[in-house]
């Protein structure tokens, strides 16, 4: 089991380090060092566990509960594809395991009504364009609403973007719309150290770029800027699709309070978790749920 444990995490490792991600750059590099401390093991693993206890739980056993027949699923913390159980301390949200949720809410009949409640600052960009589908094909069988209960950015928002419904705490933080991919250059480091690094890779000229040590050139630079921009505007077409014709200046990266979130169209209003089920099944009496 260790060893499937330690493979998984340097899966999440070498995902933080290369791929691109829908995530607040602050998140980013506490999920690292998380991520190095169990792989480090030993005293800073316990501290760092500490602290990754201190960012906030994982559900236990990752199942939606169920309200007068609402199903409530959370999204809580980092979003990632198969994250492993070592890190659900930290309080992440496997995508796999949500988008399964999801479609098990929208196919129980006993389920009338779906309430996503998210307190996420985002994660990798892969694996969340199927589940905001997912929640797209779920609004065609029953109500579904997104409730911003703290966080709801960057790869939160592009999933809540395509409920029927958003509504947010008066608190809570919203939208960070947009992608990056952060490559540490340290061609530099090695070569003040008396290091070298050459790569061979048989004219595959794309092959093996962003490893430590070498510098990137301008074509695979435009290679990793090319692959953002394209998810970033899928990204942006998919909240258009969900909500409307948001503001290009309303989708350059930044999150926004729950009343500046409201003026923009990313939500639909402001209210409390209680009033947001209740309007919640009121929808779901008007569509004919019950």
């Amino acid at each position: 089991m260790s060893d499937i444990n330690d493979n998984r995490l340097i899966r999440v490792l070498t995902a933080l380090c290369c791929d691109p991600w829908l995530l607040s750059p602050q998140i980013h590099k506490q999920l690292t060092d998380i991520v190095m401390a169990h792989a480090k093991g030993g005293d800073f693993e316990a501290n760092q566990h500490a602290f990754a206890v201190s960012m906030g739980e994982n559900p236990a056993k990752r199942k939606y509960a169920i309200y007068n027949s609402t199903a409530i699923i959370p999204v809580d913390g980092v979003i990632g594809r198969k994250f492993s159980s070592a890190l659900y301390s930290s309080g992440v949200t496997s995508s796999d395991v949500l988008d399964r949720m999801i479609q098990t809410a929208a196919a129980d009949e006993q389920i009338d009504s779906i309430m996503i409640v998210f307190d996420s600052p985002g994660g990798m960009a892969m694996g969340s364009p199927e589940v905001a589908q997912t929640i797209k094909a779920a609004t065609e069988k029953k109500p579904v609403m997104a409730f911003a209960d703290g966080l709801m950015c960057s790869a939160a928002y592009w999933m809540a973007s395509q409920a029927n419904v958003i509504y947010a705490m008066t608190s809570a933080d919203t939208g960070c719309i947009g992608c990056y991919c952060a490559v540490l250059d340290e061609h530099r480091y090695a070569e003040m150290n008396g290091l070298k690094v050459k790569m061979f890779n048989a004219g595959a000229k794309y092959k093996g770029m962003g490893y430590p040590g070498t510098e990137l050139t301008k074509e695979q630079e435009d290679i990793i800027a090319q692959r953002v921009k394209a998810i970033s505007d899928n990204f942006k077409a998919a909240v258009r699709s969900g909500r409307g014709p948001i503001a290009d200046n309303v989708m350059e990266g930044q999150s926004f309070n729950s009343a500046d979130a409201l003026a923009n169209g990313l939500i639909d209003g402001i209210t409390t978790w209680d009033e947001a089920l209740r309007d919640l099944q009121s929808l779901t009496k008007m569509r004919g749920r019950r």
